[in-house]
């Protein structure tokens, strides 16, 4: 059992607060104030769980998670208990839904770049709403400083009927772009701002970067044109000695290490990995295969995510896809 008390200020009032897991092994049980709120079987997913129904604002709150290895098992240590970041969101009722942006680079040149951008708006109140959405593109830095000015901008409107949400496409052009690849990982993001009434209602920020990728009968996996052997390693989550928790600046020196010995592709054995390691691998130019889990209907072990299939493998494969579609380094995906 993991407890958590906290307090949320009573301006909050008529926000949404959620909880977000990155990973949580296994079975997780999440209840607020004594209320079940919902559950989570696969310890490798990431997931968003509502806490406003039933939260106390101006007052302290106990948030409690329960986590059970006794039921589950795989073919190699996996840790227990909360062992990824956990993050409180607080958001307006009209909002950026959760993994709400979609980008994609269909034509790509030295001269141009086409980037478009889906985002997808949930109106959680009680009331239609016209949403005003900026779309701004910027340059990161190699040291991670965005931009002051935009390289690409667009502004569209959307009405988003009560408690209910849209898919609205902006298509952007990006002139002489930067490409993303192994040896120059280079990256912008895309700065999504809502507006209701002429108020921001919401800022989400999604980092990506502009390359494409081929795979070809003649000559295998191809970068920006460019034929790419992938010298590629199959990597537990684990950090070895240190254990299952995630430390950060652990995972990035296995890929900086790996790197150093000529290593440029890692398949994220077998599992969906932390949302950190993708991060670091589209800084420092890393391919990544992002895996879903180890098996399907019939299990390597007798509590292995076969329990799990029937009724669980579409939803963490939809959460698999819609956290981890923006990364630049993700170039295959592995069920």
């Amino acid at each position: 059992w993991y407890r958590k008390h906290f307090t949320v200020p009573a301006a909050d009032a008529g926000r949404l607060v959620f909880a977000d897991f990155d990973g949580a092994m296994a079975y997780a049980e999440v209840y607020c104030n004594g209320n079940y709120v919902g559950t989570w079987p696969y310890g490798y997913s990431s997931f968003r769980m509502d806490l406003t129904p039933h939260l106390k604002f101006g007052a302290e709150n106990v948030l409690a998670v329960r986590l059970n290895t006794e039921r589950w098992d795989s073919r190699w240590y996996p840790g227990a208990g909360i062992y990824r970041h956990v993050w409180l969101v607080k958001t307006d009722p009209v909002h950026v839904a959760h993994w709400g942006t979609y980008i994609t680079t269909p034509e790509v040149s030295a001269a141009a770049a086409a980037v478009n951008l889906a985002v997808t708006l949930d109106n959680q109140s009680g009331a239609s709403v016209k949403a005003v959405i900026d779309a701004d593109i910027h340059e990161i830095a190699p040291d991670g400083v965005i931009g002051r000015e935009p390289v690409s901008s667009t502004k569209s409107e959307s009405d988003v009927a009560a408690n209910a949400g849209t898919v609205l496409v902006q298509k952007l052009t990006v002139a002489n772009p930067k490409l993303w690849d192994v040896a120059s990982p280079n990256r912008y993001v895309a700065r999504t701002t809502v507006s209701v009434g002429g108020k921001i209602a919401d800022s989400y920020d999604t980092p990506f970067g502009i390359r494409a990728i081929q795979a070809t009968a003649r000559d295998g996996f191809r970068l920006n044109g460019k034929r790419l052997q992938l010298n590629g390693v199959c990597n537990h989550h684990d950090l070895g000695a240190l254990g299952a928790a995630l430390n950060d600046r652990a995972l990035e020196r296995q890929v900086q290490i790996l790197k150093e010995m000529g290593c440029n592709a890692w398949r994220t054995s077998h599992n969906p990995p932390a949302p950190e390691l993708l991060d670091i691998c589209d800084r420092l130019g890393m391919v990544v295969m992002d895996e879903a889990f180890d098996c399907w209907a019939r299990g390597k072990k007798a509590n292995d995510y076969n329990r799990l299939y029937k009724d669980w493998h579409k939803k963490d494969l939809g959460a698999l896809v819609r956290r981890d579609r923006n990364h630049p380094s993700v170039v295959i995906w592995s069920i």
